[in-house]
Formats: structure tokens, sequence, C-alpha cells
């Protein structure tokens, strides 16, 4: 049986924001059933949502992709994926791969809460996309 992903999806408070909190290791092997549940949370992609890492233990990078498709299907359409976490190692590698600025990564559903109340597009990711995309060798005529 393939591993999953233990999450709640429930809305959080009066402001009835979605949020998404998982437990565990998000691998190779749970990827698929995180990008189901982010599905779920933003409904394809149509509403901001906060992710609540708190109780995650390892990351891979099949789940940081996860994460940042979700929230490039959001950015398209000026919503956001605000993600909780301060465990030290998640947040070392969001810092290493230079996504600590990409996504939203606060430490507490507080202050995501206000993030998420602010909502306004995230121009870091705007910066890196163009930066991503200059860095690409040109297209073949």
């Amino acid at each position: 049986m393939p591993p999953t992903v233990l999450a709640l999806l429930s809305d959080d408070g009066a402001d009835h924001s979605p949020v998404l909190v998982v437990h565990g290791e998000l691998d190779v092997g749970t990827a698929p059933a995180l990008r189901a549940w982010l599905s779920a949370a933003t409904d394809d992609g149509r509403r901001s949502t906060i992710v609540d890492l708190s109780a995650v233990t390892f990351m891979a990078a099949a789940a940081l992709h996860a994460l940042c498709d979700e929230q490039e299907r959001l950015y398209e359409r000026e919503q956001r994926l605000t993600v909780v976490c301060q465990h030290p190692q998640l947040l070392a590698l969001f810092r290493l791969i230079e996504l600590d600025g990409v996504l939203e990564v606060v430490p507490t559903r507080t202050a995501a809460r206000r993030r998420q109340a602010a909502m306004r597009p995230n121009q870091h990711l705007a910066g890196w996309v163009a930066r991503v995309e200059d860095d690409l060798p040109p297209k073949a005529s």
C-alpha cells in the first residue's frame, strides 16, 4: 500500500480561510497525496489557503515541487499559499533553495491569517519567475 499524507482540511476562524494541516514526512511517495490535498484546499487553485507544516518532520524535493506548483497556480489568479513553519531544518531548506521568499513562510497561523487578510500578490514570486525565465536558453526557431 502506498504511503499517505496525514492531513486535515478545515476553515480557520471567523474569516473561513481554508487551512491544510499536514503531519509526518513529505517525500516522493507522499507527494501525490499532498498535491491532492493542496488542490482540495485551494479549490483547484481558486482560493488562497494556509498550509500548516508545523507537524512535518521531513520534506523532500517532490513535496517542495507540489507546494511551488500550487503557489504558481494560485499566483495566476491573484491568490496565494501561506505556509506555517517553525521547523529549523525545513526553514533552512526553504532558504537554501531560495523558496523562503517565493512561498509566504510565517511562524504561526495568526501571522498567516494576517498575511491572508492583506491579500497582496507575492512580488518576490514574480521576480523569481522572471529571473528563472531569464536563465532559460532561447527557444529554437
